[in-house]
């Protein structure tokens, strides 16, 4: 059944949108809807009878009549194109030309999401948390729909009311109230913003999300992926690679903090914890990686290998969760928050004391090296800054929240601060990690271009007999490598890392023809030195893109990681086998590196293009575009609201710090999976919990 009631004409365009988030599943498909003008209400779904359509309206007009708010009430399915709820959402309203007195109460019947959202024009925006959890949330919980959107309207009419005539006054008590202080993202270029996503309400008891075989009520084994579509089986397992992937990073962020503070013995259950979902990633990453190879896959074998990824990120989730309230409890932030925020505001101030220094060392790196050996870190002072400007605003925030007594929030500011100083430091220190790698690069390969033109000699002496022509084509790709390393070192600065991979490549080849008139000591040396350029570049591929994914997580999809983890993969298997089987180690050490490149091309290719994806203009570049406040960085180091950016794949990093009373500010925190904010495990496309 599909009914449509009316609404009124709306300004033109959300400027603000705030958001709740519960979690996915799979049914029928709903595409982003422009709903018509005058129109209230949508029931794709078919979820309402007549009589409930009567009350919804009935309820929205009082609200119409008493205040000039519109709520409208969308019920589809499944949202897709995007599945992403929040990004549906945001669509729908800009299809519909919803205006700052407007809000949006979007839900996907079968796959369990909702998402409300609100214009800027009043306070409405920064009560949404509150509305959500304590009036909306309890009703999807009940599968009570027409009663879900009715609390909708209420919630909304209730703020409007305590707030009075005056949009921008205190309303609402709850603890989205205070969303305003630092809850507002701004949005360059289009003078909107986007506010935090609120964590679940914990003291609802999550429920069990599992996707292996189950048993059904007649004792049939049943899979619940089963009737799930390649295509969404696909979306799915790259939103959780990506939400699992980050909910690594940030725990491993977390843990390096508490190791500071508590020695390494305090911490050595988390970081197996950490070592057990690392493994479980490890495999999920070479299924994925089977998946995007040029070898075509069967339906079976893909439904297969997707299924698998989904369960281990669900296994991911349950690893980290281990010992948890275990690690909770060790930091104490709840009790230590005022001494944490202090030592976070003195490391910052600290890495801030580096700038000159790198500034320095960038400006000589550029002048010395081509662009492409420098690009990964090009940007990493502005990058830096901007993380450093973000730790004042999350400091601010987490000083109200204590002043307020809101320890949960204050501890979600808190651990935002510390990991914007560590991301801080991960930038300025990939500079000088990429100096050092670059000038062990440039010696490599002053040996490797020696080594080449001797072997071109013997191979030319060779030829000139007249019984090696096979000796030709290597000896000619020698011979165009060297001059290729000849005209770059003429024209200007190089890529010293490029050109080793080019030399060595043309080398090897001219190895392989002459092989058999070397002894075997020679042909060991010869793929030993071999071996070990390769080596050295593919760790420099390798080492230079996790930093930068590491600290760009909140733009980066899953295919650039999936490439680095394969990359890291082969290169560990080619180091472990290197003395006992040099050539096979080659052929691995060979693959980090194509696999590398491809992942640093993805990942900038990502980055590029990051927020341009609709969400109200901020497009493009991703940092240096927060408004001196460190927002625009901090939303590209995944430190909050990447998965909402990301359509839906996690990157939100801190997990489980908010506490009861209130809110995420921040859309995640510390130590333990991905089911309890932030990126959300709750579903497939990041999400929080269930309805």
């Amino acid at each position: 059944m599909q009914r449509m009631t009316r609404r009124t004409g709306a300004a033109a365009g959300l400027s603000a949108l705030t958001a709740l988030t519960l979690a996915p599943g799979a049914a029928y498909a709903a595409d982003p809807i422009d709903i018509p003008d005058g129109e209230t209400v949508v029931d794709q779904a078919g979820v309402l009878t007549p009589a409930d359509i009567s009350d919804v309206e009935a309820a929205i007009t009082g609200l119409q009549d008493e205040y000039g708010y519109t709520v409208q009430v969308v019920y589809v399915d499944t949202f897709t194109s995007p599945s992403d709820s929040l990004a549906w959402a945001i669509e729908t309203a800009e299809a519909s030309n919803l205006g700052s007195d407007d809000a949006l109460l979007a839900v996907a019947v079968e796959s369990g999401q909702a998402r409300f959202v609100a214009g800027e024009g009043t306070n409405v925006p920064g009560n949404t948390n509150d509305i959500f959890n304590r009036q909306i949330d309890p009703q999807l919980d009940g599968q009570n729909y027409a009663e879900a959107g009715i609390a909708a309207v209420e919630g909304t009419e209730a703020v409007l009311a305590g707030a009075g005539n005056d949009p921008g006054g205190a309303a609402g008590d709850g603890g989205g109230g205070a969303g305003f202080l630092i809850g507002l993202v701004a949005l360059a270029g289009a003078g909107s913003y986007f506010f935090m996503r609120s964590r679940r309400r914990r003291q609802a008891a999550p429920k069990e999300i599992t996707y292996g075989p189950g048993q059904a009520p007649d004792g049939a084994v049943v899979d619940p992926l089963a009737s799930v579509s390649v295509e969404d089986l696909r979306k799915r397992a790259g939103s959780l690679l990506i939400a699992a992937d980050d909910a690594i990073k940030s725990s491993e962020q977390e843990l390096g903090f508490a190791e500071a503070s508590y020695g390494e013995a305090a911490v050595k259950p988390f970081a197996a914890d950490i070592a057990a979902a690392k493994v479980h990633m490890s495999e999920s990453f070479k299924l994925q990686q089977q998946l995007d190879d040029h070898i075509p896959d069967t339906e079976e074998q893909q439904r297969a290998w997707l299924g698998d990824i989904i369960r281990r990120c669900e296994a991911v989730n349950e690893s980290l969760q281990a010992h948890k309230a275990d690690f909770d409890s060790l930091r104490e932030l709840e009790r230590n928050a005022p001494q944490a925020l202090e030592a976070a505001r003195n490391a910052a101030n600290a890495a801030g004391t580096r700038f000159v220094a790198a500034e320095e060392r960038l400006t000589a790196l550029r002048r010395r090296y081509a662009g492409t050996a420098t690009s990964q870190v090009q940007d990493n002072v502005d990058q830096a800054r901007e993380r450093l400007a973000f730790v004042e605003s999350a400091a601010a925030e987490a000083r109200t929240r204590m002043n307020a007594g809101e320890t949960g929030p204050a501890v979600v500011a808190v651990r935002a601060a510390e990991e914007s100083v560590s991301q801080a430091n991960l930038l300025l220190d990939a500079i000088d990690k990429r100096a050092a790698e670059l000038e062990a690069a440039q010696e490599e390969l002053e040996r490797a271009v020696a080594d080449t033109v001797q072997d071109l000699a013997q191979a030319t002496a060779m030829i000139r007999t007249g019984r090696h022509d096979d000796l030709v084509g290597p000896v000619a790709a020698a011979e165009s490598a060297l001059q290729t390393v000849r005209s770059q070192r003429q024209a200007g600065p190089i890529d010293p890392i490029a050109l080793l991979e080019r030399v060595e490549g043309a080398h090897r080849q001219l190895d392989a023809a002459i092989g058999g008139v070397r002894d075997q000591s020679e042909q060991a040396r010869r793929a030993r030195e071999s071996l070990q350029h390769t080596l050295l570049a593919a760790h420099s591929r390798i080492s230079g893109t996790e930093d930068y994914i590491r600290a760009r997580r909140g733009g980066v999809g899953s295919e650039a990681r999936t490439r680095l983890a394969e990359a890291g993969r082969n290169l560990d298997y080619a180091v472990s086998i290197q003395n006992s089987d040099p050539v096979t180690a080659l052929s691995h050490a060979e693959q980090a590196v194509m696999l590398a490149e491809q992942a640093a091309q993805l990942a900038e290719q990502d980055v590029s293009g990051f927020g341009g994806r609709g969400y109200g203009g901020y497009g493009g570049y991703g940092g240096r575009r927060g408004g001196g406040d460190g927002m625009g960085g901090a939303l590209l180091g995944g430190i909050l609201l990447g998965s909402l950016l990301n359509g839906g794949g996690g990157g939100g990093g801190f997990f489980g710090g908010g506490g009861d009373g209130g809110g995420d500010v921040f859309g995640g925190g510390g130590f333990g999976g991905f089911d309890g904010g932030g990126g959300g495990f709750g579903g497939f496309d990041g999400g929080g919990g269930d309805f």
